[in-house]
Order: C-alpha cells, then sequence, then structure tokens
C-alpha cells in the first residue's frame, strides 16, 4: 500500500487574494488528510496495466480548543484547472477555483462518493459540514470515472470510462461503474479494519450517481449500516434486490431536489427503489425528504462557493439553474448539516430519534418527508 498523508491541525495567514471557507456548524474542527491507497488484490477494472489505485480526503473531526487553524488549498491547481474548463460553458470564471481555501483541524466513519463526471474536491466543504458534527468523513475519488484525479507521484488519470444516460438509455458501464465504486469503499473498510463480526460498522452517503454508488455499496457490503442518497437516480440490482439481512440490518435515505422524488413520473427508479425499501423486512429505518425550491445543484460545493465568493447574483441563468439551485448555500448547509448526522446517528443507535425525523419542523420549514 502507497500512501501520502497530510495531516494538519485545525496560524491562520490571509492572503490577499484567497477566499476563506467558513468551517463547519457543528461542535468540532476538524482535521484533513489526503492520502493515496493502493489495492494490491485488485487490477484497475479500467486499465489492466496496473492495481487499482484511489485518492481520498479523510476529515476527522476535534475539539476547538486543541486546535490552531490553518488554511489548505481547496482543490489542487490541476484539478481547478480541468474543472474551470468543464464549467466555462455555464459562464463560470476562471481561476476561481484557485482562490478557495479551508480551515481544517473513535468516530462513526462515514463514507462519500461524488457525482459522476466530477470529483471528490468539490465536495469538501459538505464533508467538513458532517465531520463538524462528529464524524470521520472519508471522501472517494473514482479513477477513469471521477472527471480528473491527481496522486501523490504526480500522476493524472481524467475520467469518462463511465457513460452517462442518453435519450433515456442506461449504458451497461452505469452499472459497472456503481460496482467498482461499491468495490472501493469496501477496499476502504478493509483497510481500515472494519470487522462486522465485532459489530463494526460504517455509513455511506453520496450525491447523483454517488447517491446510487451508495446504495450499492449497502447492497454488497453488510458493514454499511445505513446510507443516503442526495438526489441521485438509482441504476442495477439494488431496484429490484432489498437491503439488509436478519443479522445486519440496514437504514437508508431519499433526499431529493424540488419535483424529483418516489411518487413523480420523472424517475422511475426512485419508485422501485423505495418499493424494495419497504419490501425488505430487514431495512429497519427509512425515509424521504424533498426540499422546496432545492435543485439537484444545490447539495455540493459549487452552490456555497458562489456564496462565499459573493458572486451569486453575477452567474448566468443556466448556471443558477443546473449548477447551483436558488437556495443559498448556507442555509443548504444548516439543513444537511442536521438532518444527514441525525439520520446515522439513529440509524447507528447512538443516539435518539431527533426531532427534525419525525415530521414537519418548524426551524426547517422548507424540508419535507414524504415517506416514514
Amino acid at each position: 500500500m502507497l500512501v501520502l498523508s497530510i495531516l494538519l491541525t485545525c496560524a491562520t495567514a490571509f492572503a490577499q487574494d484567497k477566499i476563506v471557507l467558513p468551517r463547519g456548524t457543528g461542535p468540532y474542527a476538524t482535521t484533513l488528510a489526503i492520502e493515496e491507497w493502493v489495492d494490491s488484490s485488485r487490477i484497475d477494472p479500467f486499465n489492466s496495466s496496473h492495481a487499482r489505485r484511489i485518492m481520498l480526503s479523510r476529515f476527522d473531526p476535534v475539539p476547538v480548543s486543541r486546535c490552531n487553524f490553518e488554511q489548505v488549498q481547496y482543490m489542487t491547481n490541476v484539478t481547478a484547472a480541468a474543472e474551470d474548463e468543464i464549467l466555462g460553458d455555464y459562464g463560470w470564471p476562471k481561476g476561481l477555483l484557485d482562490r478557495f481555501v479551508l480551515e481544517v483541524s473513535k468516530w462513526p466513519l462515514a463514507l462519500f462518493s461524488a457525482g459522476l463526471n466530477t470529483t471528490r474536491l468539490f465536495y469538501s466543504h459538505l464533508a467538513q459540514e458532517i465531520s463538524s458534527h462528529g464524524f470521520s468523513v472519508i471522501m472517494i475519488d473514482h479513477p477513469y470515472d471521477t472527471d480528473v484525479v491527481e496522486f501523490s507521484n504526480g500522476d493524472v488519470i481524467f475520467g469518462g470510462s463511465v457513460a452517462a444516460p442518453t435519450n433515456g438509455s442506461e449504458p451497461t458501464s452505469l452499472v459497472f461503474g456503481l460496482e467498482v465504486r461499491a468495490q472501493d469503499a469496501s477496499f476502504v473498510l478493509d483497510r481500515l479494519g472494519v470487522n462486522a463480526d465485532l459489530g463494526e460498522t460504517a455509513v455511506m452517503f453520496g450525491h447523483s450517481f454517488g447517491g446510487a454508488a451508495s446504495a450499492t455499496a449497502l447492497l454488497n457490503d453488510k458493514r454499511f449500516r445505513a446510507g443516503i442518497n442526495l438526489d441521485g437516480k438509482m441504476f442495477g440490482p439494488v431496484l429490484n434486490s432489498p437491503l439488509g439481512t436478519p443479522t445486519s440490518p440496514q437504514a437508508f435515505a431519499l433526499w431529493g431536489s424540488d419535483g424529483h422524488n418516489s411518487s413523480t413520473s420523472s424517475d422511475p427508479s426512485w419508485a422501485s427503489f423505495w418499493t424494495s425499501l419497504n419490501s425488505s423486512a430487514y431495512v429497519d429505518y427509512e425515509k424521504e425528504f424533498t426540499v422546496t425550491n432545492a435543485a439537484h445543484g444545490s447539495y455540493w460545493d459549487l452552490n456555497m462557493l458562489v456564496d462565499v465568493a459573493g458572486i451569486r447574483g453575477n452567474v448566468s441563468e443556466d448556471t443558477l439553474l443546473y449548477l447551483i439551485g436558488p437556495i443559498p448555500g448556507p442555509r443548504v448547509w444548516e439543513i444537511l448539516g442536521r438532518y444527514i448526522p441525525s439520520f446515522f446517528w439513529y440509524a447507528l443507535g447512538q443516539k435518539g430519534e431527533d426531532e427534525v425525523l419525525k415530521g414537519q419542523n418548524s426551524e426547517f420549514p422548507e424540508v419535507e418527508i414524504l415517506n416514514g
């Protein structure tokens, strides 16, 4: 196993051209480690010339009293340049991604999988938010699927090997891609020594394709106790194969944008998956949430970056509609920072059921529980 780890204590040096992202809203500060892991037991399914290698970002909570805060680059220069080109079609200002920095510092383990053809780094602030509430959050980049993965030795692998649906089709590469992501997730648990025989478990969540990958990971590996899909269409065997077993019950939540839910015809996969959840005797907790006015792009960092940079009013309508969404980023983070940890804490049996999980809550009037 090859590992490069940059462990940072939570000193803040301010540079005039840097834009500092706010810390998480939870009671903890966070540390950040960037690591490369190689699974020597598995040939990369997209390139048989080498073993499977992945890049990780790990956020761990730590008491604020034990921290000296430092700034770390939000996104590497190579990745920022590649994403600038991709976002350029939407009028995203070039060079902005280089300017963002994060302040950073045995917890429950939460794995995160990003959207298709993006990068784990576009979810760093979301991961930091969830970690600030008491979780070790590990974000995984899946090479040949992720837009661009930059390794510790300088190697760069670009994505595009997993095709997005076109004209209603669902290419087999999508299901294959989900299986590879699930294998990556199980490898992380193996490397960390998560042992089901000792009652050790983890949780997993993801946005878009990463949400579907989370469900697939739960189906394939019962060490995952719970999962959340943030607005991602479902694919593959999980649509018709119930989660959980008699000895390993599981929990799952669907978290949709406005109009994307299991009762609409826009995405039949959610209806199929929800039926599968309800049919399983071994799914002991399931919820479906929606957020008024939320868009698909509400659930990644770009929605927060435009507000921190003060450019929400300057972006094009296409950018606002497809990449960001109308709800201000800080509000979305406030919502996710309450609901995601609460769901996982309860599913893990470590805390009681939060009031926000029981029904409509006056603190979050835009959130509705549709099922569960």
